[in-house]
């Protein structure tokens, strides 16, 4: 065999080690992209599930603050559990702000700090929304190649 032929055959194994090593490296970058666009969307899940929580205590405070003293109310004991009361007091409302503190705040005051989450968590998204379609753009690209 002539030295020309081994060398083709020796390039030709090369070559063809290193398209499966491209290969396998393109793989692992795409499961790694795809691990992470996953992880991406479960935060946009609880993103929206916070907002959409937000709006109906903001929608609930602005309801509450059209009632009158006295009004019968349904009050929330638990998820799905409600006792009728009767409304002592719809100027103010109790938030807990966090290691068992409980505030008093007048309903617009309450409601100005949840626009307030709402837009920090708003934001959040936005990046986080970025994040993923920036994913998504490596992996076409890598899967164009």
């Amino acid at each position: 065999m002539s030295t020309k032929k081994v060398i083709r055959k020796t390039e030709g194994k090369r070559t063809s080690e290193s398209n499966k090593e491209s290969e396998q490296n393109k793989y692992l970058q795409l499961q790694m992209i795809d691990q992470q666009a996953r992880q991406l969307q479960q935060y946009l899940q609880t993103f929206d599930q916070q907002l959409m929580e937000i709006r109906t205590v903001i929608s609930s405070l602005n309801e509450l603050a059209k009632l009158k003293k006295g009004d019968n109310i349904f009050a929330p004991i638990a998820n799905g559990i409600f006792i009728k009361a009767k409304l002592d007091d719809n100027q103010y409302v109790r938030v807990n702000v966090g290691n068992n503190t409980v505030v008093t705040k007048t309903i617009d005051s309450a409601i100005k700090m949840l626009q307030g989450q709402e837009a920090e968590i708003t934001q959040y998204r936005s990046d986080v929304l970025a994040k993923l379609e920036e994913f998504i753009r490596q992996a076409e690209i890598l899967q164009s190649k």
